[in-house]
């Protein structure tokens, strides 16, 4: 049975109390009734992230969110859940953090998002057996924050339940300073400190790209748009069926090296080297 929706002089009190005992809101200003923000009305969060994150996936989807299920993976406040929920999907949030989970959660009773769970857990724990399968997987701003063997194991969690596409936002290493073996393969990256002070491990491009093709996706697209940070690019990742050649068969036994064991790094060529050599 469904509770009570709550009043606008209740959603307001519980807000404050929320912020209290937990903070206030930082990255998702959320209109929950009116006149009442999380952050206040004329506070800018991630607003612009969200709108991408929405327009790119229904642009993918044949112009259609109503009826996808979509898993948020740290979901955070729950910005891109809540949104994705208004417009008609049908969400899972994971966040690990309790005090975010709360705020998330207090948004959707606000909201009357019944078909939008926020769940409690951790992204290292995903499995098809314990959520389910999706159309959509954001994984927005998580890869990057995990150590290296759970990078590699989340983002092979992430193609197990994706059956359409993944959209990964990541920072990623300007260059790699170190590497790590998964299943066989070289990735090279760099070693970073959050702001927890717990140790993260960032991808080249390459190494990313390579890892989501090793974990299942079949074709990978950037999304480009320019108030986006440059270091942090949006992969769109398509869980498709692998082509099989019929005019040359026998290609089809051997995965091309790109996606295989990695090359050695070359000197840049081309338009990079030039723009480097004009910044001396």
């Amino acid at each position: 049975m469904r509770k009570t929706p709550m009043t606008q002089e209740e959603i307001g009190r519980r807000r404050g109390e929320i912020v209290a005992h937990a903070g206030p809101w930082r990255t998702d200003n959320l209109r929950l009734a009116k006149n009442v923000y999380t952050m206040g009305e004329d506070a800018q969060g991630r607003e612009a992230r969200v709108r991408r994150a929405v327009q790119t996936v229904l642009d993918f989807s044949a112009s259609r969110l109503k009826g996808l299920r979509v898993l948020d993976l740290g979901c955070g406040e729950g910005g891109f859940a809540l949104e994705f929920g208004k417009q008609g999907a049908e969400v899972v949030a994971i966040e690990g953090r309790p005090a975010l989970a709360e705020k998330a959660e207090f948004a959707r009773e606000a909201l009357e998002l019944h078909h939008v769970a926020i769940v409690r857990g951790d992204v290292r724990r995903l499995s098809p057996e314990e959520h389910g399968f999706f159309d959509v997987v954001l994984a927005l701003g998580i890869l990057d924050r995990l150590d290296a063997p759970a990078l590699f194991d989340v983002a092979r969690r992430v193609g197990a339940v994706c059956k359409g596409f993944a959209l990964v936002e990541a920072q990623l290493a300007a260059r790699p300073r170190a590497s790590h073996l998964s299943d066989g393969i070289v990735f090279r990256g760099a070693p970073r400190r959050s702001r927890d002070k717990e140790e993260t491990f960032l991808l080249t491009r390459t190494s990313m790209l390579r890892l989501l093709a090793r974990s299942g996706f079949t074709s990978i697209a950037e999304t480009l748009d320019p108030d986006a940070a440059e270091d942090a690019p949006c992969f769109a990742a398509f869980k498709g069926r692998r082509v099989a050649l019929q005019t040359a068969p026998q290609a089809n036994a051997v995965l091309p090296s790109g996606w295989g064991k990695p090359q050695p790094a070359t000197p840049q060529h081309g338009l990079a080297r030039l723009l480097r050599r004009g910044r001396r």
